[in-house]
């Protein structure tokens, strides 16, 4: 019996292991990221719109994001992890002062509820002019921002946890299943067992059972 509770234990950490979790946050997601700005007026895309899946190497090396049309892109490499996005500038520029001038990060993919809250990390040499979120969508603005070599713009992405895939779900509730039916069937026994003990008389030092007849 013992063995059999050891065996369900494990079975049930092995499921809440990293190993067979879904990764938290942004890992494994994809993500499509544009220039963009409002000058001359209207949101117009400025760069190609390369896609990557979020993962342990850098998404978007240097020279990823080239420019479109009349439009200049300021160097960047683009680094995501779980839960941040790492914009690195190498060389110093000035970013276009106009409404926004930035970058827009699209993720599909996503766990739900998606993204729910994004802040600058203490670890940033620089701050953003502003930014913004919806569950599967982060804008960053360096409208107007004198950018100096080798900086680093780092945002904090909060989003879903992880979670178990739904086949080890399954298994999950099998091993919860299988530990209460062991423990139930232990119990049940340990109150069989101690109903069916044959009562025993006891006597002090000295003394005889009596026989009382009536």
């Amino acid at each position: 019996m013992k063995q059999l509770i050891a065996y369900a234990t494990v079975a049930l950490v092995s499921l809440f292991s990293s190993e067979n979790l879904h990764a938290a946050g942004l890992t494994g997601a994809t993500v499509t990221v544009g220039v963009y700005t409002t000058n001359p007026g209207t949101l117009t895309l400025a760069s190609n719109t390369p896609s990557a899946t979020v993962g342990p190497t850098v998404e978007f090396p240097l020279g990823t994001l080239t420019a479109l049309l009349s439009f200049n892109v300021i160097p960047i490499t683009i680094d995501l992890t779980a839960s941040t996005i790492d914009l690195h500038y190498p060389s110093g520029a000035n970013a276009t002062a106009t409404s926004f001038n930035g970058y827009i990060f699209d993720f599909a993919n996503l766990a739900l509820p998606g993204i729910t809250g994004v802040s600058v990390d203490p670890l940033s040499s620089l701050s953003p002019v502003g930014f913004s979120f919806t569950a599967n969508q982060v804008r960053v603005n360096v409208a107007g921002l004198n950018i100096p070599a080798n900086s680093d713009i780092i945002l904090d992405i909060a989003s879903a946890s992880a979670a178990p895939e739904p086949a080890e779900a399954v298994l999950l509730l099998a091993g919860l299943g299988l530990l209460g039916f062991v423990v139930h069937r232990r119990n049940r026994k340990s109150l069989n067992q101690s109903q069916q003990q044959p009562h025993r008389a006891r006597f002090g030092p000295g003394k005889a059972a009596q026989c009382v007849s009536a």
